[in-house]
């Protein structure tokens, strides 16, 4: 029968010491990514309504923003259609990027009826987005239904 008080251990204690830093890095990284995304829920920070650009007849796009952790700023940016609104974008920066005379939006309507919108913050790369044409919004929908189900 072996004694256990002279049974050695399955690694030594420096090899302990070198695997540490391996099982809590992940968790370090799982908890900041958890808090993050914790402070910017929509129901513990709501978004404030911004500025509003018409585009056409009944189109529209809104941008919202919110601050929600320490200097970073969230904006996300809306197309009102007839009444109903779809996310376009979202863009989340420290607050400097969004500063005036560092930060600006453009939208405009195509010839296809489609809402583009170019963001440039300084520092970053500048960021264009589509709403999609008609055939490819409306391809969309049931999609876009089946999520809100959930």
């Amino acid at each position: 029968m072996p004694d256990t008080d002279t049974e050695k251990p399955v690694f030594p204690r420096w090899a302990r010491y070198l695997l540490l830093p391996g099982m809590l890095g992940p968790l370090l990284v799982l908890g900041f990514i958890f808090v993050d995304e914790l402070a910017h829920d929509e129901g513990r920070c709501p978004y404030v309504r911004g500025e509003t650009r018409a585009l056409g007849h009944e189109v529209y796009v809104r941008e919202d923003r919110r601050v929600c952790l320490g200097d970073v700023e969230d904006h996300r940016y809306s197309v009102i259609r007839a009444g109903q609104e779809r996310l376009l974008a979202r863009r989340r920066f420290r607050a400097e990027a969004f500063a005036a005379g560092r930060y600006e939006w453009q939208a405009q309507l195509s010839d296809q009826n489609e809402v583009h919108l170019h963001v440039k913050n300084l520092g970053h790369a500048d960021a264009d987005y589509r709403e999609g044409t008609e055939a490819e919004r409306r391809a969309d929908e049931p999609r876009k239904r089946l999520a809100e189900r959930k």
